[in-house]
């Protein structure tokens, strides 16, 4: 349980008009009220002793009236005090005053509310006792003016009083806790603010400095790629230059020379292929190794074969794949250029039968001869000729068609 300690509340400003009125009228109610209490009590004096009261009496009165209309008039302006020693030391004298003049009676029990609001309570028991004992005095001297001893009416009366004392002084406290709470309210909702921002701002940061590490890890991905393509390209440099040297020189040598025989002929031209073929695969791989953009679609593999048929079928194109001699192993065995070639022409099969036989099935036989292998399709011939676009754009396999079209002109394969 959190414990608030009392503090001192801060006074109103005196360069406040309404706070001077609120004093001014502090005053002037104060003294109105302890005008009309005084009135009551000397009133009743004079109708006790017939209009003849002791001189003591009234002596007591002039001073009650005087002690009175001081304290009501300075109780307005004493709400300007900072609190402090002399703060304390004004309103521990009008809450005593209380005990010497009935006129100073609503002063009294403001000064009283004062002293409670600040909530301590060394102040509280002070201004108890102080109250008590001057009211004891004040009934101990009226006791002797009058010449009588009431010792019982003397221990009510002092009842009474630390009864009406502790009234103001419990007002004060109930106010001063509530200002006392709602300040620790504000000073909590202004740290939770000021934590919140914190968090916030603590947040922002670690976010640039997530960023900055992407883009330091993209900067660097970005360069080991760029070094690992140049060494590629430094190492494949010297290999194709051969080959294309290679070619260069026998093709050079077939075209000057016009006395070769057809065996030599033969030979120096197949020199030329296996250089040419030697070369197509070594920049091939090149080529392989230096796709590796983000957006780049991957090589067509065995398996993409069949996903384009799916892909037919599931745009409602009837087509059939079977396989003769030839499984997908086989081929993923062999070059990627031979799978690569399979998938741009069955694209185009598919693509030219939903074109020119829409609704027809068709039938596509892959089969291998040796180390040959054959791509075979055929469909029955349509009923009546397709001469319009519009015939064929209303074919449910016109997405297929499109899909591959696009993708043979990209030369890209999923």
């Amino acid at each position: 349980m959190t414990v608030i300690a009392p503090r001192s509340p801060a006074p109103p400003s005196v360069r406040s008009p309404r706070q001077w009125a609120i004093a001014l009228a502090q005053s002037l109610v104060g003294t109105a009220l302890g005008l009309l209490v005084f009135l009551i009590l000397f009133g009743a004096l004079l109708v006790e002793f017939s209009d003849q009261p002791p001189a003591g009496l009234v002596g007591l009165y002039l001073v009650d009236a005087l002690v009175g209309a001081v304290a009501t008039l300075l109780i307005g302006p004493l709400r300007f005090l900072r609190p402090g020693r002399l703060h304390t030391a004004a309103h521990l004298l009008l809450a005593a005053a209380a005990g010497h003049s009935s006129w100073s009676l609503p002063a009294a029990a403001l000064a009283l509310y004062r002293i409670g609001v600040r909530r301590r309570t060394t102040l509280d028991v002070a201004a108890i006792l102080l109250v008590a004992g001057t009211s004891m005095a004040s009934l101990s001297l009226d006791a002797r003016i009058r010449e009588e001893a009431p010792e019982a009416l003397m221990l009510v009366a002092m009842a009474i009083v630390v009864v009406l004392t502790l009234i103001p002084l419990l007002l004060g406290h109930v106010v001063g806790t509530r200002h006392e709470l709602l300040a620790s309210l504000e000073e909590r909702t202004a740290s939770a603010e000021r934590e919140r921002e914190t968090a916030q701002r603590e947040r922002t940061a670690a976010e640039r400095e997530a960023a900055a590490l992407v883009r330091e890890r993209e900067a660097e991905t970005a360069r080991v790629r760029a070094e690992e393509r140049a060494a590629l390209a430094r190492d494949m440099h010297d290999s194709i230059s051969h080959h294309l040297a290679a070619i260069a020189m026998h093709a050079g040598a077939m075209a000057y020379r016009e006395d070769l025989s057809p065996v030599a002929l033969r030979r120096t031209a197949g020199t030329v292929r296996d250089a040419a073929q030697q070369a197509n695969r070594e920049l091939r791989t090149v080529l392989s190794g230096l796709r590796t953009a983000e957006d780049d679609a991957p090589l067509a593999t065995a398996p993409t074969l069949t996903g384009i048929v799916e892909r037919c079928r599931e745009e409602g194109q009837e087509v059939e794949l079977s396989w003769e001699g030839l499984t997908a192993e086989d081929l993923t065995s062999r070059e990627r250029s031979t799978v690569v070639a399979l998938a741009r022409i069955l694209a185009e099969v598919t693509v030219n039968a939903a074109k020119h036989a829409p609704g027809l099935p068709l039938q596509v036989t892959l089969s291998r001869r040796d180390e040959q292998v054959r791509l075979r399709a055929r469909n029955p011939l349509p009923p009546e000729p397709v001469s319009t676009l519009s015939a064929w754009i209303r074919r449910p396999d016109f997405g297929c068609v499109l899909r591959e079209v696009g993708r043979g002109f990209g030369g890209r394969f999923w």
